[in-house]
């Protein structure tokens, strides 16, 4: 949910769908009858009063779009006190009704296909060629002692075995509710991806395997240490990580497997398969290879 503060905005990552009356709708969808100004200022209207957001917050909105739920668009709210800037997305229904905040979810499961359409793969860190024929999608969180073993078991046995066959894409997902530096490293890899793309698998891998010494009043700095290992401009790093610059990337992240039922981590999808944990290399195999034929 919303909830604004003077310093900054806490919007829990794991929230439970919440479904909110916007008020009567007139016979015409937003589908119908896009117009999106109107639909702009309806829509921050009722969230700044539903949230209690003070005037003095800075309001601004996305132009609706098409998203994985057919009765549903998508948009991302951002708040910005000056200091600080947090994004939400949201999801509001077609006839405009309804606003769901936090993730929306299949009970019937959803295909292979459907998945491959929820995730998205532009503009995010990735190894190994895009045209490769089968993709591994990995929800993983820094801090995660299993995240870690599965990092090793991909790149010193998965990647050497499958080579321009196999491309791995990273996406963030930190357990916020248990783990205390997760979220920090999260944004600090996202801004090491936007300062220099080369480097962030290996500033990923680096936190994994020194993730025993990192904890949460000393991680600023031991991923700016972790960062200058790998090559990254530490005074970009430092600035990006204090400004929370990447924090609406890591929250897309988080965003996209909730409405996959990401519940732990890591979970992988190799091309649209679900994967759970860390298995043993085996059974990571005979999903490449099964999604390879």
């Amino acid at each position: 949910m919303f909830r604004p503060s003077a310093r900054h905005f806490a919007l829990p990552a794991l929230a439970l769908a919440l479904l909110l009356m916007l008020g009567a709708a007139g016979p015409a969808t937003v589908a119908q009858a896009p117009d999106q100004a109107a639909v702009r200022d309806k829509i921050l209207t009722y969230v700044r009063k539903r949230f209690s957001i003070p005037d003095s917050v800075k309001m601004t909105m996305t132009d609706l779009r098409d998203s994985a739920f057919p009765d549903f668009q998508e948009t991302t709210v951002t708040l910005d006190d000056g200091k600080n800037k947090q994004s939400q997305p949201l999801f509001v229904s077609k006839n405009m009704r309804y606003i769901v905040e936090g993730a929306i979810f299949n009970l019937g499961g959803d295909s292979p296909q459907e998945i491959e359409r929820i995730i998205s793969l532009k503009d995010q860190p990735s190894q190994g060629p895009a045209d490769a024929p089968v993709t591994l999608v990995e929800y993983s969180d820094l801090e995660c002692p299993v995240c870690a073993q599965m990092q090793q078991e991909l790149e010193s046995e998965a990647v050497p075995k499958y080579g321009n066959k196999l491309r791995i894409v990273f996406k963030e997902f930190p357990l916020v509710t248990i783990h205390d530096w997760a979220l920090t490293g999260a944004i600090a890899a996202q801004c090491v991806y936007q300062i220099d793309p080369s480097k962030y698998v290996d500033f990923r891998s680096d936190i994994f395997k020194n993730q025993g010494s990192i904890t949460g009043d000393r991680a600023r700095d031991m991923l700016l240490h972790y960062g200058a290992e790998v090559g990254v401009d530490n005074d970009k790093l430092a600035a990006c990580i204090d400004s929370r610059q990447t924090l609406p990337r890591v929250e897309a992240n988080m965003h996209e497997g909730e409405a996959l039922g990401v519940g732990q981590t890591p979970t992988s999808y190799i091309n649209g398969k679900m994967l759970v944990g860390a298995p043993p290399s085996a059974e990571i195999f005979k999903a490449i290879d099964e999604a390879l034929h």
